[in-house]
């Protein structure tokens, strides 16, 4: 089925976004600036990417949920980014979003055109590579509104146009759902680990005769009844304060050009999420330069550089990463989930965040990691935590590698869709 062929600055303008200056960008703020962080290589919204922001702005600059959004510029090496749109998406931490200068949000002009069915087009590769190399410039590529508003693409009537959405909708609520669900899995692993190693819960009950709630009566009886004092204060007896060359090690393997080839995934601190220890989205290593590190899947990465420290991840495949990342692996497996929620404490990130030097680009390094102490259980101990927490942390890796073939599936049926490939169904249609 063919589709009428429209241009859209018939139904859309395209307005730049919020000119601001760095020292504006917050630790805390009601208010968040999406950037070019925000965009995901081919459409998408990165969640965690926006940043607070504490200075001036007009309503022009206000970005609401359920608008589009396009990357005008992009720095990178392959250009990747540009034109690429995303969904402003609802918020429970911030009131108010506004978009950056590097930026193009679209305004409805004229009805019959749904802004969400604007973003799948733009998920399409045919016409975001279309818009994109209508570029301008030379060292920095550039997507002006006049060229955008020139496009000519499809455009189905509007039942259809829902039909197309629904469609694509439900993919993409799929992917979200695993996202959640991921988060949830760490949270409960994040409570147990907070329940045993910080807060020392089954201690404090056994030491006050009190009954152990959330394990079992074998699991009570390998924690101590008591505490000893220690030069971090007191401790579980028997347990040692140790650093994190007791349970981890650094790992430092370079990759050749040779091996960097489009079925390998590349990590950049641009892919690691501020709030999971489960990464969803990398790229191929094949446009990547050389100078990187190899990775294994179940290795922990963590970012050197401010402010891509505030969360460790785990990698979901083998691949390569940036050199900017500190690729971390338990000295035996015992400490495998001990390792990647010892990591992820706010206290351990705090730390490596007042260790940074430099200050263009503060940075971390495996040296100032080794002097933050560690409260480290006796073995058994760590085997029962392992043998528990480790079944919640594999569900979450499942959760990502369910939502890379759902993203396989979703980039495959919405071309097809847009261009009319697939009929749809007239019963989807009339209800």
């Amino acid at each position: 089925m063919a589709f009428k062929q429209v241009r859209l600055g018939d139904y859309f303008k395209f307005e730049k976004g919020l000119g601001y200056k760095g020292e504006f960008l917050a630790e805390e703020s009601d208010v968040a600036l999406i950037g070019m962080d925000s965009h995901e290589e081919g459409g998408g919204y990165k969640d965690g990417s926006e940043k607070p922001y504490s200075g001036p702005f007009k309503n022009i600059n206000v970005a609401n949920p359920g608008d589009v959004i396009f990357a005008a510029t992009d720095l990178s090496q392959d250009g990747g980014v540009l034109g690429s749109p995303l969904l402003v998406p609802e918020s429970e931490e911030f009131q108010t979003y506004v978009y950056s200068h590097h930026l193009l949000k679209a305004i409805q002009k004229k009805e019959g055109f749904l802004p969400e069915y604007l973003f799948n087009i733009y998920r399409t590769e045919r016409y975001r590579v279309k818009a994109a190399y209508a570029d301008s410039g030379t060292t920095v590529r550039a997507l002006p509104a006049e060229v955008l508003e020139e496009q000519i693409v499809p455009l189905p009537d509007l039942p259809t146009q829902v039909v197309i959405n629904e469609i694509i909708s439900l993919i993409d609520q799929q992917i979200a759902n695993n996202k959640s669900l991921s988060r949830n899995l760490e949270a409960l692993a994040q409570s147990v680990f907070k329940s045993w190693f910080i807060d020392f819960d089954p201690v404090h009950a056994k030491k006050n005769g009190e009954k152990l709630f959330g394990i079992s009566t074998e699991t009570a009886k390998l924690f101590p009844d008591s505490f000893v004092e220690s030069e971090v204060g007191d401790i579980p007896k028997g347990w040692t304060i140790g650093s994190i060359t007791d349970f981890a090690k650094q790992i430092r393997t370079n990759v050749k050009v040779n091996e960097m080839t489009s079925d390998v995934a590349y990590f950049g601190l641009e892919h690691l999420p501020r709030k999971s220890l489960f990464v969803f989205d990398w790229e191929s290593a094949e446009e990547v330069s050389s100078n990187k590190s190899k990775i294994q899947a179940g290795n922990l990465l963590f970012g050197k550089l401010r402010p891509y420290f505030h969360k460790v991840v785990i990698a979901p495949v083998d691949g390569i990463c940036s050199t900017d990342i500190i690729v971390i692996e338990p000295l035996k497996e015992v400490f495998r989930s001990f390792m990647y929620l010892a990591l992820n404490q706010e206290s351990f990130v705090a730390l490596m965040s007042n260790a940074s030097t430099g200050t263009r680009m503060p940075r971390t390094s495996w040296a100032d990691m080794s002097d933050f102490q560690f409260t480290i259980p006796e073995p058994k101990i760590l085997g029962e935590f392992e043998s528990i927490v480790s079944k919640l942390l594999m569900l979450g890796l499942d959760c990502v590698a369910s939502s890379k073939e759902l993203v396989k599936l979703r980039n495959c049926i919405i071309p097809s869709l847009i261009l009319g490939e697939i009929a749809i169904p007239v019963e989807l249609i009339a209800s």
